[in-house]
C-alpha cells in the first residue's frame, strides 16, 4: 500500500504530516528523500461578506439535467460544499434529486481541463494560451464562408441566443440536441394539436394516471415536481387514492409503484392507449368517438395478448375518471412507433377533458430538437460540407449509436471544436478543447419552462483556470470584424447577461437584478391553454411494430438516474 502511494506522489509519511499541519502561515512539507513540496494555502485575504465558520448561501441553477432545478449552493471559505433544493423554485419547490445532490463531484473533479487544449503533430494535445486559442477559432470561423455546424446541448437562454446569433450570422447552422431529447413527444403534439411545444403536467391533480413507458418517477421529465405530484394524487386521502397504470414490457420504478402492470409487448402500447381514447370519447360524448370506433377490447386485446375483460375494466376506470392523465415517452418510447404511440396518448387526454387540467400547454418547455436534426448535420459532416463543428455541452461521439457512422463523419470535418472541460470522446476527436467553466462558476441564465426563468451565478473562485465559452465567442466575434462584431459588441457574457435582463425589467433595474438573484430567478405564472385537435388526428392507423433482428428477442436498453 505504501509503495502504491509513493508512485501515486503521497507517501503514508506525507500524508500523516500534511493533517498535522496547524497555525495560519504558509507550511511547506518535504520529505527525508524527495525535493517535492508540499504547500497549504491559508484563508489569507477574506471578503467582509465572508466569515470564517458561518456558511454563505446563494441561489443558483442546476444542470445536472435538462429540467433545471433551483438550488441553495452553500459555501464555506469561498468554497461550494453542499446543495439543496431552492424552496422558491416552481419546479422542484426545495427538493433535490441524487444527480443534483452529486452535482459538486463535476466541480471539483481533479481531470478537469485547466487550460486550452490544442492538437499536434504527433496527434496528442498541447496546453496554449487563450489569447492563441481565440484567434485560430476566430480565424477558422471566418476562412469557413459559412460552413459551420454548431451542436449545442444547453437549454434555452442568453448563450443559446448567443450561440445561435453568431453561428448564424456567419452562415452556420447550429442544431439543438440532448440525449434524451423527447422528439417523439414534441412531433406528436405537432401532429395532434398543430403545435410542437411540450405541456406540464399536473400529476397532483389527476384521479386515475396511465402511464405509456414513461418512467416519470426516475428518469422522464421533471421527476421531482411529478414525484411530488404523484405522492400527493397516489396517497390515501378523505378515502380517496388515485389509480396507476402501467404499460409497458419492462418493470421500472414508476411500474414497480403502479397498481396494475400491463405486461404488453414493445411497440403494441399504442393500441391501449387508442382503447382509452375510445372509451373516454364514448363516456365524454367526444367528436372523436366515430374515428376511435373500431378500438374496442376485442380488437386491442388480439392485438396485445391482453385479456379483453381487463382491457376494458382499465378503460372504463380511466374514462369514468375526473380528471385523469396519461403520459407516454422516455427511452421506452424510442421505436418507430414511438410518434404514433404519443399521438394515441394525444388523443386519449383529450377525450378524457384532461387539456387544460392535467395537461398544461403553455406551462411547459419548447422542445430542444432531437435525433432527427442531429442526423442531419452528421450527414453534411459525412458529406464534406462542413469546415468548422463547435460542440457545446454534448458529447454526441459517446450517446450516439456507433452503427450509424457518427464518428467518421465527424472525422471529415478540418477543425473541430469541443468545449467540454474533461477529455471525453467528443472532445478526444478534436482539434481545439476550449474548456468552459463549471454552473457554479459563472454566470449564466436557463429558460426552464415558461414563465420560469432561473439564473446561474459564480458562487466560487474557479478551481481551474477556465474560460465562460459566452466570453469566448463574444472576444471571437470581436476578432472576426463585420457585422459579428458589431452585434455582439459587449466586453463580458456577464454584461450581455445583464442587458437581455434589462428588457423586460422594471425601471429600477439594480434592485430588480439583486432580487433575482437572491431569489435565483424570475417565476412567473404561465398561461395555459386547451388546444384542440387537428381536424381527422383521431383517424390514423398506427404503424405496425417492426424491429431489427431476431424477432424472438427484443433488447430493451434504459437510462438511470444512478
Amino acid at each position: 500500500m505504501a509503495d502504491e502511494q509513493a508512485e501515486q506522489g503521497v507517501d503514508r509519511r506525507q500524508f500523516l504530516k500534511v493533517l498535522g499541519v496547524t497555525g495560519a502561515g504558509t507550511a511547506a512539507l518535504s520529505g527525508c528523500s524527495t525535493d517535492r513540496v508540499a504547500k497549504l494555502v491559508p484563508y489569507m485575504v477574506q471578503s467582509e461578506q465572508q466569515v470564517p465558520g458561518i456558511p454563505t448561501v446563494y441561489a443558483s441553477t442546476c444542470t445536472e439535467c435538462a429540467t433545471g432545478c433551483g438550488v441553495h449552493v452553500v459555501t464555506r471559505e469561498a468554497r461550494a460544499i453542499k446543495l439543496e433544493g431552492n424552496p422558491e423554485h416552481p419546479v422542484n419547490a426545495g427538493t433535490l434529486c441524487s444527480r443534483g445532490q452529486a452535482g459538486l463531484q463535476a466541480l471539483y473533479n481533479p481531470d478537469r481541463i485547466g487550460a486550452p487544449m490544442a492538437r499536434n503533430a504527433a496527434g496528442g494535445f498541447d496546453e496554449i494560451t487563450w489569447e492563441d486559442a481565440i484567434a485560430r477559432l476566430a480565424a477558422r470561423l471566418g476562412q469557413a464562408n459559412g460552413r459551420i455546424g454548431a451542436i449545442n446541448g444547453y437549454g434555452g437562454g442568453t448563450f443559446t441566443s448567443l450561440l445561435e446569433g453568431m453561428i448564424g450570422g456567419l452562415g452556420g447552422t447550429t442544431v439543438a440536441w440532448t440525449a434524451f431529447a423527447r422528439e417523439a413527444e414534441s412531433r406528436a403534439n405537432q401532429r395532434t394539436f398543430g403545435r410542437d411545444d411540450l405541456p406540464a403536467y399536473d400529476f397532483g391533480a389527476a384521479q386515475y394516471i396511465v402511464s405509456f413507458g414513461a418512467d416519470f418517477l426516475e428518469t422522464w421529465g421533471a421527476t421531482l415536481a411529478q414525484t411530488r405530484g404523484f405522492a400527493a394524487s397516489h396517497g390515501f386521502h378523505d378515502g380517496t387514492m388515485a389509480k396507476h397504470v402501467y404499460v409497458g414490457p419492462r418493470m421500472n420504478l414508476t411500474g414497480a409503484n403502479a397498481d396494475e402492470w400491463l405486461d404488453v409487448a414493445a411497440g403494441t402500447e399504442v393500441y391501449v392507449a387508442l382503447l382509452l381514447a375510445r372509451a373516454a370519447a364514448v363516456a365524454k360524448g367526444s367528436v372523436l368517438g366515430g374515428d376511435l370506433a373500431r378500438w374496442t377490447p376485442e380488437e386491442v386485446s388480439a392485438r396485445t395478448g391482453i385479456d379483453a375483460t381487463r382491457l376494458a375494466t382499465i378503460a372504463d376506470e380511466f374514462a369514468a375518471a375526473g380528471p385523469s392523465l396519461a403520459v407516454a415517452g422516455g427511452i421506452a418510447a424510442q421505436h418507430r412507433g414511438a410518434i404514433d404511440l404519443c399521438h394515441a396518448v394525444n388523443l386519449a387526454n383529450a377525450a378524457a377533458g384532461n387539456l387544460g387540467t392535467t395537461v398544461k400547454f403553455g406551462a411547459g418547455t419548447t422542445p430542444t430538437g432531437g435525433y432527427g436534426e442531429v442526423q442531419a448535420l452528421f450527414a453534411r459532416m459525412a458529406a464534406g460540407e462542413l469546415e468548422v463543428a463547435f460542440v457545446h455541452e454534448a458529447n454526441p461521439l459517446y450517446a450516439l449509436p456507433k452503427s450509424g457512422g457518427y464518428a467518421e463523419a465527424f472525422a471529415k470535418v478540418p477543425f473541430k471544436v469541443s468545449t467540454a472541460n474533461v477529455i471525453d470522446e467528443t472532445a478526444t476527436a478534436c482539434d481545439l478543447i476550449l474548456p468552459n467553466l463549471h454552473a457554479l462558476e459563472r454566470w449564466d441564465d436557463l429558460m426552464v419552462r415558461a414563465g420560469v426563468r432561473s439564473l446561474l451565478q459564480p458562487v466560487m473562485m474557479p478551481v481551474r483556470p477556465g474560460m465562460h465559452t459566452g466570453d469566448v465567442l463574444l472576444q471571437v466575434a470581436k476578432a472576426t470584424g463585420g457585422a459579428t462584431a458589431a452585434n455582439f459588441a459587449e466586453a463580458t457574457f456577464e454584461a450581455r447577461l445583464q442587458a437581455a435582463w434589462r428588457v423586460d425589467a422594471p425601471a429600477d433595474f439594480g434592485d430588480f437584478w439583486r432580487a433575482a438573484l437572491a431569489r435565483g430567478g424570475v417565476y412567473a405564472e404561465a398561461l395555459v391553454s386547451a388546444p384542440a385537435v387537428v381536424a381527422g388526428a383521431a383517424g390514423f392507423e398506427p404503424a405496425a411494430p417492426a424491429f431489427d433482428g431476431d424477432a424472438e428477442f427484443t433488447f430493451l436498453p434504459y437510462p438511470s438516474i444512478m
